[in-house]
């Protein structure tokens, strides 16, 4: 600015008196990848609550089925579900987790009847890969994977430890799987995992074991328990009423099942590469066909669950009559003006509703109100599909034809989606209606709920280090930390079957959750799989690693293209020791002075010589003395010679 002064007169000129700081990068943000009840499939989401959650993904499984029900008796058996996300979020937030990702690989109607195949192994490492440009992501685990199997479970893992070693942000939580309920499996299920779990990467992952019991209450319908427990023998005074629900029940069951089935996704989804564009009859035909098939999914609701005997209470056929002529109807009419639009245009076309579909197929009462479709007038299409609209309006327009059906197609698979949940939330509302009048279900649901949750820790362990984050910070060790949320542990595991899981020839380092008397539940572990590393062997010093490379990295592009020169040089100096000052403040770096602590150089003749300059590099060398932990305390007693 000076140089270029021209006008006599005072000029003012700020400068920088200090350099630009570093912000430090959150540390505990978990990406869950597993099965969900509902939401958006293969794509990262980001919540803040097990509330969000469930308004974004639902709530948690149904167990897989109820074994048995003996009220007099108070024996209740239930077969836990094989999905674990949902209970795992749980016990993130009991333990003090915040943000986290999820991504969803699959909705609950959709879990494998065989985990143990490749198929379902690669959705699980196609999730891990959707988080590779999720920035904030610092956290992988994926409880679900535990019903995989060790070898595919592998693969999985592998696969985690491998994009943690590439983006260098990232640390994954893992899970061992147990073999065996009663405890009896622990060096079996050792050997399985270190097996599976390869010798690469191992230094930016963690293990551990047992698995957690807790006492969340299950999510049971009430056709689950009248199936085992029949409520009509109890109840006698309610059979009409328990007869009309499961009616209406079995009817939306239907509609979801069918709207979910192979050919209705077929129906929803737009055509092919392979057939587009649509540029001829034919491929009109086939797109329209797609739309009646659609709305012929509540083609006739006659046969619908009706129910004067309760005041129409379970009257399901009132309630979809509705939604069919308030949303699907001015659909099913925009349908027929398209297709009555279009063959006036291709006079070789042949509508899809009098081949494929009869007219008669459409119920009159509530599709046509007596009457049959008719073209509308004037039609609403008349100058939507042709390319001379203001002329003769008699040459079509494929283009303007195909965005056309795409969005009346589009149209067509939210209204419907919206009408059969609409009917879900009726089922879930006359059921909540009926259970209200059974005195017994109550305690039915109560004595169901008694029987414990099954949990991988992982969801958990990664509650605990976003709390020891927080609260100590990631150069804290997360051990020796209560874990909240469980009522008990599936192995009770001591210190001899610890010395093994700890120090392993292999380094593969396995933590341990332990029952101490008096003390709780703890994790009585902190080491990564790289146990033999005498640089990484400790979780703590992984991810204090990770927070200083990755913050420190994101602050030192604000110098990318800036001149290579000294100046340069000072405030990146400055930015960087500030940082670490900062931290060997707060107890992240060991020495007595912040100069015992870590060093920062940059310069010519330093760090770099003129070939790295004239090649656009500059290089800084950092060093610094991570805190490590206390894992062993050994205390020497000596008796003395009495004295006086």
């Amino acid at each position: 600015m000076i140089s270029s002064l021209a006008t006599p007169g005072v000029y003012v000129k700020e400068v920088n008196a200090f350099p630009p700081s570093i912000a430090q990068v959150a540390t505990a943000i978990p990406a869950f990848i597993g099965y969900t009840e509902k939401g958006v499939k293969d794509k990262p989401t980001k919540i803040n609550s097990l509330l969000e959650f469930e308004t974004h993904f639902g709530g948690s499984p149904a167990p897989d089925s109820i074994i048995s029900i003996n009220v007099d008796a108070e024996e209740y058996s239930v077969d836990e579900s094989k999905l674990k996300l949902y209970n795992s979020l749980r016990l993130f937030y009991s333990n003090g987790g915040g943000e986290c990702y999820i991504v969803s690989v699959g909705y609950y109607s959709e879990k494998p009847a065989d985990w143990t195949n490749s198929a379902v192994r690669d959705l699980f490492t196609a999730g891990i890969d959707k988080l590779e440009k999720v920035d904030e992501v610092t956290l992988i685990l994926f409880p679900d994977g535990i019903n995989l199997g060790d070898a595919h479970l592998g693969i999985v893992q592998e696969h985690a430890l491998a994009q943690c070693a590439e983006l260098m942000d990232r640390f994954a939580i893992m899970d061992v799987i147990q073999s065996k309920s009663d405890g009896t499996s622990l060096e079996d299920d050792s050997l399985a995992f270190r097996n599976a779990v390869g010798n690469k990467n191992l230094k930016y992952g963690a293990a551990y074991y047992p698995y957690l019991q807790a006492s969340f209450p299950f999510q049971f319908r009430f056709t689950d328990i009248q199936n085992n427990y029949d409520f009509k023998v109890s109840n006698p005074s309610m059979i009409s009423k328990i007869d009309a629900y499961l009616a209406l029940n079995a009817s939306v069951k239907s509609f979801t099942n069918n709207w979910k089935a192979a050919p209705m996704q077929a129906h929803k989804a737009k055509p092919d590469a392979a057939d587009l564009p649509i540029d001829d009859e034919n491929k009109v035909e086939d797109y329209i066909r797609k739309c009646w098939s659609l709305l012929a999914l509540f083609d006739d609701p006659s046969g619908l669950p009706e129910d004067a005997a309760h005041n129409e209470q379970f009257n399901l056929k009132i309630d979809t009559v509705k939604l069919i002529q308030s949303s699907l109807k001015p659909l099913a009419q925009k349908t027929f003006d398209f297709e009555a639009k279009f063959k006036s245009l291709e006079a070789a076309y042949t509508l899809i509703l009098g081949s494929d579909f009869d007219d008669n197929d459409f119920d009159d009462t509530s599709w046509k109100n007596g009457a049959d479709f008719a073209e509308s007038a004037p039609n609403l299409y008349d100058k939507l599909l042709t390319s001379n609209p203001e002329a003769g309006d008699d040459t079509e327009s494929y283009p303007l034809i195909q965005g056309q059906l795409n969005k009346l197609h589009t149209q067509i698979v939210d209204t419907v989606n919206g009408v059969v949940s609409a009917l879900e939330d009726l089922d879930s509302k006359k059921e909540s209606e009926l259970v209200s009048e059974l005195p017994d279900y109550p305690k039915v649901l109560s004595g169901l709920s008694k029987n414990m949750n099954t949990i991988p820790p992982s969801g958990a362990i990664a509650g605990i280090y976003a709390d020891v984050d927080a609260t100590r910070g990631v150069w804290k060790a997360p051990g020796n930390v209560s874990v909240s949320g469980i009522i008990g542990l599936t192995d009770d595991i001591n210190d001899k079957e610890q010395r093994t899981m700890n120090k392993h020839e292999t380094g593969k380092s396995i933590n341990a959750i332990r029952a101490f008397t008096g003390r709780g539940k703890l994790v009585w572990g902190a080491r990564t799989l790289d146990g033999n590393s005498n640089d990484w062997r400790y979780i703590n010093v992984r991810r204090l690693a990770n927070m200083i490379e990755e913050s420190t990295k994101k602050a030192c592009m604000n110098f990318v293209f800036e001149p290579n020169v000294k100046q340069t040089w000072v405030n990146v100096k400055g930015m960087i020791s500030n940082y670490l000052t900062t931290l060997w403040g707060d107890g992240a770096l060991a020495g007595a002075k912040a100069e015992d602590a870590f060093f920062v150089s940059v310069g010519l003749g330093e760090t770099m010589d003129a070939n790295d300059i004239n090649n656009g590099r500059m290089i800084v060398k950092i060093g610094y003395a991570p805190s490590r932990p206390a894992e062993f305390i050994v205390l020497e007693f000596t008796q003395m010679q009495q004295k006086s």
